[in-house]
């Protein structure tokens, strides 16, 4: 009997001419990298089942030499999952919010609540409103970084606390939205905005909906100092 748990995918890689090594991030495990022999050619046991766009339930091995990686056992797709079609739109958001998981979290650190975040995203984002599917990216960006403890301020400023009906400053180093005078004299780290976000607005705008994405995702890679693939797509 292996280890089990609900799971969903991060990435996965090739490994020789018909294998994988796949980082997962479970339930109950947290973050873990799991070798999958023959992936390619056991098509009974893998085929169809090693997409980032499901929840899993997976079974792992713990491997018997120090230095080597558990290995995967079994997989089912979760009940919870249904056939979607293709959505070009859902698919950078995904990306967007893997990126942002896998480069935060450490191996081995268990948090439920990730978890959770990922499994609220992935039964939600298919939706034919566009501006629906923003903002769940956003609010389960929000939530992962409130975990972290690094949440950006949106609609108030993030130092003198006062609500803004426009945002024109975003501080990436320093906690989000800002006002013209609180910013800080370096600009290094401030975004000025050519077309200011008006929070009146902000609920339905599509456009201003997806240059707040883009701020937020900006300020994801600012705090793992990291450059996402997926953020491109957005620009």
């Amino acid at each position: 009997m292996g280890e089990k748990s609900e799971a969903f995918i991060i990435s996965k890689e090739e490994s020789g001419d018909s294998s994988f090594v796949v980082t997962f991030y479970c339930k109950f495990h947290g973050k873990i990298d799991l070798f999958v022999k023959s992936a390619r050619i056991s098509k009974k046991r893998f085929q169809g089942k090693l997409e980032n766009g499901n929840i899993y339930n997976i079974e792992f091995v713990k491997a018997k030499k120090v230095g080597s990686l558990d290995s995967l056992i079994g997989i089912q797709i979760h009940e919870d999952n249904k056939f979607v079609e293709f959505d070009s739109d859902v698919n950078i958001y995904r990306s967007i919010i893997l990126e942002t998981i896998d480069k935060f979290e450490i191996d081995n650190q268990p948090n439920e609540n990730v978890f959770n975040i990922f499994k609220y995203f992935n039964l939600n984002i298919y939706t034919k409103s566009k501006a629906k599917k923003i903002k769940i990216i956003i609010k389960s960006l929000n939530q992962y970084l409130k975990l972290l403890g690094i949440q950006p301020a949106i609609k108030r400023c993030y130092k003198c606390k006062k609500e803004m009906v426009n945002i024109k400053f975003f501080d990436l180093k320093n906690g989000g939205s800002v006002c013209s005078r609180c910013k800080s004299k370096d600009n290094s780290s401030i975004i000025v905005l050519k077309k200011m976000i008006n929070n009146k607005k902000l609920a339905n705008d599509v456009n201003q909906l997806e240059i707040l994405l883009l701020l937020i995702s900006r300020f994801c890679e600012y705090h793992s100092g990291k450059i996402f693939n997926s953020v491109k797509y957005l620009v």
